[in-house]
């Protein structure tokens, strides 16, 4: 009986000092810019600058935090034996709107070339800059794109399989999925899931891709498989790593940026873009 008395005092001293209130004295983080830059050579709605703000876990501001009074230009390049001269067409990308899309900056009239460096240059109203290079390389060629049905549980789960060549260079890939009956991707987070790989495994023959998690029979698939440079593969990989870390409170994660001046990414996609209704 003792034993059992004793017990219920240890318990419930241990609630008491559950309930005592533990002051942590966490250090804000500071600010930093984020930018994602992105271009190609195929689709205007993916070529857009995005520049924006870290911000502190522990006091959140939940509005897009972006920048609108920067100036914005990404200048054409081309490759001279072996060195890169950005001395092409220099494009200004202007802000969409303050209320609206704060921190995006567009120009209606660029489109990425395959083959082809670019240069990020941008002036915070402050007086930072962010730079950046990119090349926009060759787009892989998808050959073979083939779906089939899966019934378990009296549900009805569809997939799919595709290759293209992979050559004997170094190659970096960036694709996404976008399940909607529209093929308009507007900005690459409209995506649904995002598959990052290159072919350390895999080099110089038929590269296959299928899905292992399956969509719903009559889905609308759009794929956008990117060949991407090996720094902006780097930054992406790194990005999902971070995106996928546990939270705030678990091991931190370095994301490998391909910019100066910020934390984020300037990419040249080379897309190759197909569609596909699964039924």
């Amino acid at each position: 009986m003792r034993s059992s008395i004793l017990f219920i005092i240890v318990l419930v001293f241990g609630f008491i000092s559950c309930e005592k209130e533990i002051d942590i004295n966490i250090p804000s983080v500071k600010e930093q810019l984020v930018v994602e830059a992105s271009i190609n050579q195929r689709f205007a709605s993916l070529n857009y600058v995005f520049i924006n703000k870290t911000i502190d876990y522990f006091k959140p501001d939940l509005s897009l935090n972006g920048f609108s009074n920067a100036e914005v230009f990404i200048t054409e390049g081309s490759v001279v034996g072996t060195d890169t001269i950005y001395n092409g067409t220099r494009y200004q990308f202007v802000a969409i709107s303050d209320s609206l899309l704060p921190g995006i900056y567009v120009n209606p009239l660029f489109m990425g070339k395959e083959n082809t460096p670019y240069a990020l240059d941008i002036t915070m109203q402050d007086g930072r800059k962010v730079n950046g290079k990119t090349f926009i390389g060759k787009a892989p060629f998808i050959d073979s794109l083939v779906h089939w049905n899966e019934i378990e549980n009296n549900d009805t789960n569809a997939f799919f399989w595709m290759q293209w060549f992979d050559g004997p260079e170094q190659n970096n890939y960036r694709m996404a999925l976008y399940n909607n009956v529209d093929s308009t991707l507007f900005g690459w987070g409209a995506a649904q899931r995002f598959y990052t790989f290159d072919d350390e495994l895999l080099n110089n023959t038929k590269r296959p891709f299928r899905t292992f998690r399956g969509y719903d029979y009559g889905d609308t698939i759009n794929i956008f498989l990117s060949s991407v440079g090996r720094p902006e593969y780097l930054f992406w990989e790194s990005f999902g790593n971070a995106a996928n870390n546990g939270g705030p409170f678990a091991t931190p994660v370095s994301v490998k940026s391909n910019v100066t001046g910020a934390i984020g990414s300037f990419t040249g996609y080379a897309i190759e873009n197909r569609r596909i209704i699964l039924r």
